[in-house]
């Protein structure tokens, strides 16, 4: 009996072990081909031959030769600059619905950070609050867009444009942030742990994406990366914008600069964790619904001691000329999840003042 049992254990091991070898080292071979067509793709991508009007290089350490992309479009009297959220593959076709809507009464003008869009990687000065900075002041600078501007800065980006308005006042005309991140969260250990999980996950990311893996989701699942909303949007975007868009997710998603900046974040947020808006600056936080309702949800259940509108209301200085607004959305590219009512929002602010 007990040599019956020993057998059938063999042979189930021995039917494992052909699997693994028959099935194990193909999966691992498709794998590694899969890595060798994504990278000699992505070759070709990151020294994409596009001479369209979405690419601007610019050169910031010239002696380096590392240059940055920007886009402009419009004219008026306010000059509009957008800073993304962290992690947008191709800035200047996520926000074109909103350039779109703004470019006719104002300049505005699209900034792709290093290892975002058309911009080159950069390794040898670190993502720090300033550096970036410097770097965004360098390219409207060479490119001779002179400020003061309007800042609509999204995500951890909010963090960079409180910065340049603390470096370089007299360049700030007004600041919108769109589902900004607070420097002040990392006074809330829940919310810093959250800080340091999305870090993390980065991290992790990062590392499939060697696999290509977002090349082959932007096509079968489309809408992770709101190309489904694109496509809708017929007004904004033609077919060439979308095929500019896969091709920067398939050269840029979770880029190693970008990766090298989210592992500057909490530091960069420390950095800024005291600041408040100046009380001559005119504010607009735009707050996603979606958002709201999530940091909501963790002051209720007693896990964070804040939630986002208090995050919002504690940088506030003067109530007459800086406000928040919150807006029905998701809390990722809200642009293009309810580009109407965000539209309007901004509209209706820069027309204030």
């Amino acid at each position: 009996m007990v040599n019956e049992i020993f057998l059938k254990l063999l042979g189930v091991l021995e039917k494992i072990r052909d699997f693994i070898v028959n099935w194990g080292l193909k999966t691992l071979v498709a794998i590694i081909v899969l890595i060798i067509i994504h990278n000699v793709i992505k070759i070709g991508e990151i020294s994409s031959r596009y001479t369209g009007e979405y690419k601007n290089l610019t050169p910031v350490y010239e002696k380096e030769n590392k240059f940055m992309n920007y886009y402009t479009v419009g004219e008026g009297e306010k000059t509009i600059v957008i800073l993304p959220e962290f992690g947008s593959q191709s800035p200047i076709i996520q926000y074109k619905a909103l350039v779109n809507g703004l470019k006719d009464k104002y300049k505005v003008v699209v900034i792709e950070y290093f290892g975002y869009g058309f911009s080159m990687s950069m390794k040898n000065h670190e993502r720090t609050n300033d550096n970036i900075v410097d770097e965004v002041k360098k390219v409207l600078e060479y490119r001779e867009i002179y400020g003061p501007y309007v800042f609509i800065a999204a995500d951890t980006s909010n963090i960079y444009a409180m910065r340049f308005q603390e470096k370089y006042p007299e360049l700030v005309q007004g600041i919108i942030s769109i589902d900004g991140v607070y420097p002040a969260e990392v006074n809330d250990e829940f919310l810093l742990s959250n800080i340091r999980n999305r870090v993390s996950n980065i991290n992790i990311n990062s590392i499939f994406e060697l696999t290509g893996f977002e090349r082959i989701v932007s096509y079968v699942s489309p809408k992770v990366f709101y190309i489904d909303k694109m496509k809708k949007m017929t007004d904004v975007y033609t077919k060439e914008d979308i095929s500019i868009y896969r091709n920067r997710i398939g050269s840029s998603y979770l880029s190693r600069t970008m990766v090298r900046e989210a592992n500057k974040l909490e530091e960069n947020m420390y950095n800024m964790k005291d600041y408040k808006w100046k009380e001559n600056i005119p504010v607009l936080e735009i707050v996603s619904s979606e958002k709201k309702d999530i940091y909501e949800n963790y002051k209720n259940s007693n896990k964070s001691n804040i939630n986002l509108i208090d995050l919002a209301n504690e940088v506030i200085t003067n109530n007459t000329i800086q406000r928040i607004e919150a807006i029905d959305g998701n809390q990722q590219m809200l642009q293009l999840s309810n580009t109407g009512w965000l539209l309007q929002a901004v509209r209706n602010f820069l027309s204030d003042f």
